[in-house]
């Protein structure tokens, strides 16, 4: 109930605020008063805001007159590391230093503009007020803490006669007088930081909650959530709190933190990682013991990647909502109440570890998630949503059962499976309304189950399914395609019977597996469509066939539909290919314009190349009295064989006579 009501005070003391602006540049100017003057106006038309109180006030006319200049935007406006955190004030003397290291943060000297002399000791804020002042000069940095309480950012700078609260110098913690040594009036700077987190305390003041931050949200990659603040425990963040933090990534949880819900990061983008209170690149990525609750859309749309619930016994709707890089959730104990649509829309893939019984879960914790898969003791496991977007998109509803998915263009009613067994068994729907139906994980189709669909054209079935068992899908005569996984060990009889319009089964695996690996039992495919072609993952080869190089081997997508491009022909040395045919006697040439059967070889046809030998009329490569025979055989017309007509007319006169005759006589004898 104490908790109960700091929320409620939590609650009613949170207000909306608008956008601050924070300082983002300073400046000095010093001189005289005609310089300063000319000064101020250049800068303000530059954009520069003048802090009406001069630094050097009461220090004799001698001394210059001295203002600070200041830059601010919202966090809006800038890019990360824009904002002033912090000042400090040193009086070191001879050599200035450009920067200071203090308390682990760099520092650099306040830039300055004006006379010759206000430059040359760069900006010292009591300038030409005599040997006794003080030399001042003033640093800043833009440096922030991951903590989140100190060093936030700059809200406005004033000057005045306080000192406490004031700007010390270097070191030190009370505030230094601007004008000191110098003789003139108390200057004290105040600069008015945001204060990180904002808190309700109860009427105790030992406990809070926190409400709020002070600060620019923006430029924090990293935070760490105080064990306390402001001497109160620290029992609770509203949910938020964080919106705005548009670069975190990491939160961190101080060592023995009372924290027992997790505070929503919903929207934060970037966000990855859930931290114990180490070194940032410790990362562990596990909430704190005492986290017991994980509230609805907790991490919704962020880029966290895995996460360990430590203590965990509570989580709400959409708490991964829309995840896209997701990839482990564990458990450490159980039961947990999950709310429906805990693990939805995850967009990655995802695997949740769970010490419980997986009878704790129900489909509704993560629906559309097609790729999540729920680990339970001994090796059990249930798998996510088949997909889908929304459960009204063109009245889509998905069901996943145990070990099975089922995805159907209708709304269901009913379903019984037998996880055991990790099969459908029977379904009641409205059957007419059924298009297409997709099912994944199943081990067999129960007899029957399907029949009768009048309006089912596709059936896609995924990984996991070996048998379908007889008439399962009898007088579907819209159905026009089946798809089925490599792991399928048989169809029964009847199976596709009367499926007159069923013209194509793609079966995920190849030839030798459907044709031989899957048993068919008669009358499987019994009245199907006259054009119904079988279709599997085929390889065509090429043989050279004794010549040249042949192509590399092309994979085909679906035998019986996908057609082979024609490969650059090969070449080899006195040779002329011929074109591919189907057999090494190159007998039937390939026509490239047919579908593809299956896997198959094609060899390269070749035909010597033919060189002219005039004379050698019988082709024994040799001139001799033989040709001359050869050739008045011809001319008496007794036809000879082989007889080589080219290299008989040997005078060119394209007729073979007499006057070869001689002519191979010559050539014999050696005239010609």
């Amino acid at each position: 109930m104490k908790k109960i009501l700091l929320l409620l005070l939590a609650l009613i003391a949170s207000v909306n605020v608008w956008a601050e602006d924070y300082i983002t540049d300073v400046m000095v100017i010093g001189g005289s008063q005609s310089v300063v003057n000319n000064l101020k106006d250049t800068y303000t038309s530059q954009g520069w805001t003048v802090i009406d109180q001069d630094l050097n006030k009461g220090c004799g006319s001698s001394s210059d007159y001295i203002y600070l200049l200041y830059k601010s935007a919202s966090e809006t406006d800038v890019e990360l590391g824009a904002f002033i955190t912090d000042f400090a004030i040193s009086t070191e003397t001879g050599t200035i230093p450009d920067a200071l290291s203090l308390d682990g943060y760099t520092y650099h000297l306040v830039p300055f503009d004006g006379s010759d002399y206000f430059k040359n000791n760069k900006g010292d804020l009591n300038s030409h007020c005599g040997s006794s002042s003080a030399t001042i000069h003033l640093y800043y940095t833009k440096e922030y803490s991951r903590v989140g309480t100190y060093h936030i950012a700059v809200k406005s700078i004033a000057f005045n006669d306080t000192q406490a609260g004031g700007v010390p110098i270097a070191g030190a913690t009370t505030g230094y007088d601007l004008n000191a040594g110098a003789g003139g009036d108390y200057i004290y700077m105040h600069a008015d930081k945001a204060q990180g987190w904002t808190i309700t305390k109860n009427y105790a003041g030992n406990e809070c909650y926190i409400n709020g931050f002070d600060g620019p949200k923006t430029i924090y990659k990293y935070l760490i959530i105080p064990f306390t603040i402001d001497g109160a425990t620290v029992i609770g963040i509203t949910n938020t709190v964080f919106n705005g933090f548009t670069n975190l990534e990491t939160m961190a949880f101080g060592q023995g933190t009372s924290i027992t819900q997790m505070p929503s990061v919903q929207g934060c983008s970037k966000f990855k990682h859930v931290n114990l209170a180490r070194p940032a690149d410790e990362l562990t990525d596990i909430t704190p013991p005492s986290m017991t609750s994980i509230p609805g859309y907790a991490f919704a749309g962020t880029a966290i990647e895995q996460i360990t619930f430590q203590s965990v016994t509570s989580v709400g709707s959409d708490v991964f909502s829309g995840c896209k890089k997701l990839s482990s959730v564990t458990f450490m104990k159980s039961p947990v109440l999950i709310e429906n649509h805990a693990f939805s829309n995850i967009k990655s893939y995802c695997s949740v570890s769970y010490p419980g019984s997986i009878e704790d879960w129900n489909p509704m914790m993560y629906m559309y998630s097609p790729m999540l898969v729920v680990k339970g003791p001994n090796n059990s496991w249930s798998c996510g949503w088949c997909g889908g977007d929304t459960v009204t998109s063109n009245n889509h509803l998905y069901w996943t059962m145990q070990n099975n998915h089922l995805k159907i263009n209708c709304a269901t009613d009913i379903w019984d499976t037998y996880p055991e067994e990790q099969h459908i068994e029977f379904l009641y729907w409205a059957r007419d309304s059924v298009q297409t139906l997709t099912l994944e994980h199943v081990d067999y189709i129960s007899m029957s189950l399907f029949q009768w669909y009048p309006n089912l054209t596709v059936v896609d079935v995924k990984s996991g399914l070996r048998r379908i068992l007889g008439s399962a899908f009898t007088n579907c005569y819209k159905l026009e395609k089946v798809y089925l996984p490599s792991c399928l060990d048989s169809i029964e009889a009847y199976a596709f019977r009367s499926c007159r319009s069923l013209a194509d089964i793609y079966f995920d695996g190849t030839g030798e597996q459907w044709n031989i690996g899957v048993y068919k039992e008669n009358g499987w495919n019994q009245g199907v469509a006259s054009n119904f072609k079988e279709h599997w993952h085929c390889v065509v080869t090429y043989n050279a066939n004794g010549h040249g190089t042949a192509p590399a081997p092309v994979p085909i997508q679906w035998s019986n539909e996908d057609k082979l491009d024609e490969p650059t022909a090969p070449t080899a040395d006195g040779y002329v290919f011929t074109g591919w045919y189907k057999e090494p006697d190159c007998i039937n040439p390939w026509d490239f314009n047919t579908e593809v059967p299956g896997d198959m070889t094609l060899y390269a046809g070749w035909e010597p190349v033919v060189v002219s030998k005039p004379g050698d009329a019988n082709e024994d490569s040799q001139v001799d009295v033989l040709d001359v025979t050869t050739v008045i055989n011809y001319i008496l017309n007794k036809n000879p064989n082989p007889f080589n007509y080219n290299n008989a007319n040997v005078n060119g006169d394209a007729k073979v006579d007499v006057l070869d005759v001689t002519l191979i006589i010559n050539i014999i004898l050696g005239l010609g």
